[in-house]
């Protein structure tokens, strides 16, 4: 698996038991390199960060999700994170990606999250490889197109309009490990893709959590990809911009974990 690199997760509540370690890893399958984070045993939830983002993004939610017994695997999307580039050029490319890693760890099936332009990412891999994806969680997703203007690329470069400012030295920081190069392929990735065709043919049950005050991928837009799904509900965080599993942990951490369980009831 290669070098190991130790990290620590802390989740939204108090004490040692939100408290969790994490291991970074690196694989190479099929051309592709990767690094992911890994935490947790139980079974697997795969967590694919958005654009200019890494797995780090999904630190906040692995301590409620492993106390949950579930085993938390976030990818370094190619050209993002730890992993080298350059970055996919379509959202197809790092959907298969994620897929390659999932055979490379023999995992048959695995709950699925996705975030922003990983949220596209996410739901590419449940309509294409259904039959493994057992639910699917879209957070604050990108991939409706005619939002990928000059207008929406000017607003994410002031982050102040959509990220709690306790969050900037993590974002900086894994925008500068980006590049523009590797960030302006992401953005046009997104402007060719559109997630409606896409989000009808996936045929399990689908959870989309949505801050209420987020101007990259308004709310509306969570309201159109909750109607083309066809099992699927919407969950509005109040007060919460385009970050929700950051800003308001405690409530997206709970969300999913409940919604994962109700697999068992």
């Amino acid at each position: 698996m290669g070098k190991r690199k130790i990290l620590k997760a802390k989740g939204p509540s108090s004490g040692l038991r939100t408290s969790r370690m994490v291991v970074q890893r690196k694989l190479q399958t099929g051309g592709v390199q990767l690094t992911y984070s890994e935490s947790g045993m139980g079974a697997p939830v795969i967590m694919i960060h958005g654009l200019g983002a890494s797995s780090r993004w999904w630190f906040p939610l692995f301590p409620e999700l492993t106390t949950a017994h579930f085993r938390t695997l976030a990818p370094d999307l190619p050209g993002f994170g730890a992993s080298p580039g350059p970055a996919n050029s379509s959202i197809e490319g790092a959907a298969r990606a994620v897929v390659a890693m999932a055979d490379h760890l023999n995992l048959g099936e695995f709950f699925l999250c996705g975030h922003s332009m990983g949220g596209a990412v996410a739901a590419q891999i449940a309509a294409d490889h259904g039959g493994r994806v057992r639910r699917l969680v879209l957070i604050d997703s990108a991939g409706i197109p005619d939002r990928v203007s000059a207008r929406w690329v000017g607003r994410l470069l002031q982050p102040w309009s959509w990220c709690p400012p306790w969050f900037y030295t993590t974002l900086l920081g894994d925008l500068l490990r980006a590049g523009p190069t590797n960030m302006m392929t992401g953005i046009k990735a997104l402007r060719r893709y559109d997630i409606r065709p896409t989000l009808q043919r996936i045929r399990v049950p689908s959870l989309l959590i949505w801050g209420e005050k987020d101007t990259l991928t308004p709310p509306r837009l969570g309201r159109i990809m909750a109607e083309a799904l066809g099992d699927a509900r919407l969950e509005i965080v109040p007060g919460v911009r385009h970050l929700s599993m950051v800003s308001k942990a405690d409530i997206a951490s709970n969300l999913v974990v409940n919604f994962f369980k109700e697999e068992n009831r």
